[in-house]
């Protein structure tokens, strides 16, 4: 079989949560950067990882039952 393709299921799959707001440069250097990491830390490929930003609005996310927006 050929290369991947998106949608197609890849390993390592990494999931970022963070606050909504940051731009497109900043997420393209973070999926570089932490698709470098991956690869050199478990030998994979590229091709073989995943990566996938939630930005979340800080009124939808909280710690120690305060909402962020409100610390």
């Amino acid at each position: 079989m050929g290369g991947r393709l998106f949608g197609e299921t890849n390993m390592p799959w990494v999931t970022i949560q963070w606050y909504k707001g940051r731009d497109y440069e900043t997420k393209k250097k973070v999926m570089k950067l932490v698709t470098d990491a991956i690869c050199q830390g478990v030998g994979c490929k590229p091709e073989a990882v995943s990566v996938v930003f939630v930005d979340v609005d800080k009124r939808d996310w909280g710690s120690a039952g305060v909402p962020a927006s409100e610390r």
